[in-house]
């Protein structure tokens, strides 16, 4: 199902920005994953990202999609706005070359296409608020430890941490082959995600100009669709629309 995957590609960048939950920790107590070693170093990388997530009560970048797949003839590209604010409030707002939003608000996620007058809406069932809550970050390293194979790139200096995920549970690795990620080491932050899909299909995210924890706006995260707006309702548990 396509509407699926493009679901499962929202939120596997949903995991990498982190979720519910804002914990206080001084900047001289955070975590230094160039201090450790091996595994050990992972773990600590993990675990710092998810401190600093943690943190984060608002986040807003810009971002550039690239897209390719073997149904185009060539990688197409497409800039926006990503905001977040905790505990779970996600838009993605894309601004070229087509206006269209993408907001998750609990398990359900809307795709407004604006030009179109037409949404869609998906409930999560069960089976896949399981796999959200792994793309959402909102399970212990011991289960992300389970679910997936992660190998961690460090080449020192100023280069981001490079991670590379692989899913291990088999209904999964019907929709993701893998994600990548890169991590600023600065902002212990991803600065580019990498998602390929089990049919081939490749999206990946640059993001820039990140401002944490600025005020957001609570209208971001609401879509207003008038009457003359087709919404299609999907639900995942039974694949009925």
């Amino acid at each position: 199902m396509r509407n699926m995957s493009r679901f499962l590609v929202v939120c596997c960048i949903v995991f990498v920005f982190g979720s519910a939950g804002v914990v206080s920790a001084g900047e001289a107590d955070r975590i230094d994953p160039a201090k450790f070693q091996g595994g050990d170093k992972l773990e600590a990388l993990i675990a710092a990202v998810t401190e600093r997530q943690q943190e984060m009560k608002t986040l807003q970048t810009a971002f550039v999609q690239t897209k390719e797949s073997l149904l185009l003839t060539e990688a197409s590209e497409a800039h926006g706005i990503f905001s977040y604010s905790a505990p779970g409030n996600v838009c993605w707002d894309f601004e070229t070359p087509v206006s269209m939003k993408v907001v998750i608000n609990g398990e359900t996620v809307t795709t407004y296409h604006p030009n179109l007058k037409r949404a869609e809406q998906i409930k999560v069932s069960a089976q896949h608020k399981t796999l959200l809550n792994v793309l959402a970050g909102q399970i212990s390293l011991d289960d992300m430890q389970a679910r997936f194979s992660i190998v961690l790139v460090d080449r020192g200096g100023s280069e981001d941490y490079r991670l590379t995920l692989k899913p291990l549970r088999r209904m999964m690795k019907k929709r993701l082959t893998s994600i990548y990620v890169e991590i600023d080491r600065e902002l212990l932050l991803p600065v580019v995600v990498e998602y390929l899909e089990a049919d081939g299909d490749l999206t990946r995210y640059v993001f820039d100009t990140m401002v944490v924890d600025s005020q957001l706006e609570e209208a971001l995260f609401e879509l207003e669709l008038g009457d003359d707006v087709l919404v299609e309702f999907i639900d995942a548990s039974s694949g009925q629309s």
